[in-house]
């Protein structure tokens, strides 16, 4: 089956992106995966593509296309673009079963357009960060939102979170609902083993800002008043200025208490985690978070921001603890109630693993959720035409 996979973040020879959506594709090469992989470029209007190949295909196509910022006028410059794919579609005389928007928000309004000229099936993925920001500022475009959600033949929320809250916007949705987390290449099962109060986390440090390093720093100082002994290591790098910048915040905010360490090999990482106490990253924005199924099938515990991330897959208290990523305190609390509760914390954790209860995050489930959705996909019926705003 030709699946068309429709993307604004995706990795293309115009502009790198996260390998989320390519590493899903990846586990599913049975299917014949046609890619347009589509980027805005700035006000001046115009469509300008290049063909490539990767690793799940041939003669894919990368755009930039020419739109403003901050969403003026999306609907126009999507349908413009979603009009150039379908006359690219039939210069090239693709004939696709399905077609895949990876993101609802952006994503699905050129998929919406296309499958109902196609007459295909429309499945969308909801990235819970982006999907819920656009949608919640862009009320003109809820009835096509609306009528995406209502039609689409499945939806893969990325975390159960991203689900309820666009429930909220756009109303309960009652056809097929099939949960899928980013696969990683990292989801070797590790039973936890107790350490000392070592917490490990790990981003790129260009993104130190979103990924709330500095609140998290200042969370560990608070603790290391109850638990004297507790420490952080901050993985990750990418940036020079970023680095210095983190560097000069740690030695102001969590003196002795907090290491910047770099880069490393991403093999190496859960080996890391772990030998570590526990995992905390208390993002200000996080769709998912491939760190943190890292992290649980290496044996640590994580610490997570409330209502993100990978909120809704684990009771809070189990294996994980929930905190808002602006209290302090509250941060501060989960990383004590971590110490203290180490063994405890690791004993349901290494049940969770030996039970299955933490399969859902591996490659091998994501791969067979994924391919169960589109078998059911394929025999729902054909679009709709798209509701327009006025």
């Amino acid at each position: 089956m030709q699946i068309l996979h429709l993307l604004s973040a995706y990795p293309d020879p115009i502009a790198g992106e996260t390998r989320a959506s390519l590493s899903l594709l990846e586990l599913v090469p049975e299917f014949e995966h046609c890619v347009y992989s589509f980027k805005r470029a700035g006000w001046r209007p115009g469509i300008w593509a290049t063909a490539f190949d990767d690793s799940v295909g041939r003669d894919h196509r990368a755009i930039a296309y020419g739109a403003p910022p901050k969403g003026l006028f999306m609907a126009r410059h999507l349908d413009r673009l979603a009009d150039w794919i379908l006359d690219d579609i039939d210069r090239r005389g693709l004939k696709p079963g399905l077609i895949h928007a990876h993101k609802l928000s952006i994503d699905g309004l050129v998929a919406q357009r296309v499958a109902a000229r196609l007459g295909v099936p429309v499945m969308v993925s909801l990235q819970g960060n982006s999907d819920c920001m656009i949608v919640g500022v862009k009320r003109d475009l809820r009835p096509r939102w609306r009528a995406l959600w209502r039609d689409a033949a499945v939806l893969f929320p990325f975390a159960p979170w991203a689900l309820t809250r666009l429930e909220a916007m756009l109303g309960p949705r009652t056809g097929p609902v099939t949960m899928l987390p980013c696969p990683t290449s990292c989801d070797a099962v590790i039973a936890p083993r107790t350490t000392p109060p070592l917490f490990r986390t790990a981003f790129n440090i260009i993104h130190h800002k979103n990924k709330n390093i500095e609140r998290l720093a200042r969370a560990l100082s608070r603790a290391a008043v109850a638990a004297p002994d507790i420490r952080l290591e901050i993985i990750g790098g990418g940036d020079a200025a970023a680095f210095a910048q983190v560097a000069r915040m740690i030695d102001r905010t969590a003196p002795g208490l907090a290491r910047l360490v770099g880069a490393v090999p991403h093999d190496r990482v859960q080996a890391l985690f772990n030998a570590s106490c526990g995992f905390a990253l208390v993002s200000q924005r996080e769709s998912y978070g491939m760190v943190y199924a890292e992290a649980l099938l290496a044996g640590a515990p994580c610490v997570f921001s409330r209502g993100r991330a990978i909120d809704g897959y684990l009771d809070e208290g189990g294996v994980v603890l929930a905190a808002d990523p602006g209290d302090e305190a509250g941060i501060a609390d989960a990383l004590v109630r971590l110490v203290r509760e180490q063994g405890g914390f690791k004993a349901r954790l290494a049940q969770l693993q030996q039970n299955g209860g933490l399969a859902m995050l591996r490659r091998e489930a994501i791969a067979a959720a994924y391919r169960a959705s589109v078998r059911e996909a394929a025999m729902t019926s054909r679009p709709q035409s798209p509701e327009t705003p006025s």
